[in-house]
């Protein structure tokens, strides 16, 4: 079965081949800055009220910037995918790329916090284990389990990535049908659907208890935050938007403008009520700015902007095992997240103190992330990516997936 564009559906004819062949360098390198978000935000959140535990605004939109990128990550994942899908394409090859790009660096962090959960005297459960070994954590309104900080908490956002991708090739078929005039009525539509999330969870029984960090009720906020099905509005908004740059239907959002527009709701959230979630304000100019730095890569002289520049590329190529390195390093390094007296009233720091255990943390976490992905994302991705045929004779015309 192949991920096609079906004869009955020949708008697609105006996104001519040349409008498809462009590489968009610049969304590798936007995806560093979604990784980025998430280190910051755990490394921030850890270490500022240690320093300025009176500043419950700052700290808050620093756990802010770590919601925001993973919603970043998810409708970027969605653009990105649709950009490079191409007709000739089978379903098995896709499922086959996404595993090998996802499950060998999942595999080799989990072992190592295992290892280091071991070492530091935390008990893991078959449970928790068995169940992030498998990437359905997600699915499961449990506190303990989403909040297990001893094993590789990030790795919840991968339990919802596995929905986006087995559903992607139905997704994009289904969504391909749509006719290019209603395609921004269709981001419409989803985005309403993004908003309606928190009415919907608002709704949820009070039975599984109240989030120690919010105070907000735990089953609303696993609703809104965790649960695949509702996170995948994220990824469908992703592949829309993707289709509107695709019909050369993207209006004229000029690239500064994007780049700031994000700011906006993410300062705002940290004034917002948790019951509005985090995902109703920033998908839209989130959204916009992915399709915004699409554009400039296909329109610029060069064909790429400053977001495009090698380190940056690096860096995004990086980005996804800097995701899943991270939290060993903040839970088990320098700033001494799995101290066992974690918890309790943070014993005062300085302001030097403070920067260099960030310092470090971030150094350590990239240094990692290269070798993670130098030693086993990259040559796993050459190795098994493909088929044997299809790696001898060059028979698959796609772009490689950054995703």
């Amino acid at each position: 079965m192949t991920i096609q564009r079906p004869a009955a559906a020949p708008q697609l004819s105006v996104a001519t081949p040349d409008h498809r062949v462009h590489r968009l360098p610049s969304l590798t390198g936007l995806r560093f800055f979604a990784a980025f978000l998430v280190v910051i935000s755990h490394v921030g959140t850890n270490l500022l009220p240690r320093v300025a535990p009176d500043q419950t605004f700052a700290i808050r939109v620093l756990y802010e910037c770590g919601a925001f990128g993973v919603s970043f990550f998810f409708i970027l994942s969605g653009f990105v995918l649709t950009w490079v899908a191409r007709d000739e394409d089978s379903v098995g090859r896709f499922w086959r790329r996404r595993f090998f790009k996802i499950y060998p660096n999942h595999l080799v962090t989990l072992l190592a916090a295992l290892l280091l959960a071991a070492g530091a005297g935390h008990a893991l459960s078959g449970r928790d284990a068995s169940t992030t070994l498998l990437l359905v954590q997600s699915w499961i309104p449990d506190m303990k389990l989403q909040y297990n900080l001893w094993s590789n908490t990030p790795t919840w956002s991968l339990a919802c990535e596995v929905l986006f991708y087995l559903a992607f090739p139905w997704l994009l078929k289904l969504l391909r049908k749509i006719p290019p005039a209603r395609l921004w009525v269709t981001f419409a539509v989803v985005y309403a659907a993004i908003w309606a999330v928190p009415l919907v969870a608002s709704w949820m029984p009070t039975s599984g208890g109240v989030h120690p960090g919010t105070g907000q009720n735990w089953l609303s906020m696993w609703f809104m935050t965790f649960f695949p099905p509702v996170r995948m509005l994220e990824f469908v908004l992703g592949i829309v938007t993707a289709l509107i740059v695709v019909n050369r239907r993207w209006i004229r959002l000029p690239f500064a403008v994007s780049l700031v527009f994000p700011l906006i709701p993410l300062v705002a959230e940290g004034s917002m009520p948790d019951e509005l979630g985090f995902v109703a304000l920033t998908s839209l100019p989130l959204a916009f700015l992915v399709a915004a730095v699409a554009s400039a890569d296909i329109n610029g002289r060069n064909g790429r902007t400053w977001l495009g520049s090698r380190p940056l590329v690096f860096l995004g190529e990086i980005s996804f095992a800097l995701y899943l390195v991270h939290w060993l390093v903040v839970a088990y390094g320098w700033i001494g997240r799995s101290s066992p007296a974690w918890g309790a009233r943070p014993e005062p720091s300085t302001w030097p103190e403070i920067l260099g255990l960030a310092g470090l943390t971030i150094a350590s976490s990239l240094v990692l992330a290269w070798l993670l992905y130098t030693l086993v994302e990259r040559p796993v991705m050459r190795r098994w990516s493909r088929p044997r045929a299809a790696r001898t004779e060059g028979v698959l015309t796609a772009a490689p997936e950054r995703g």
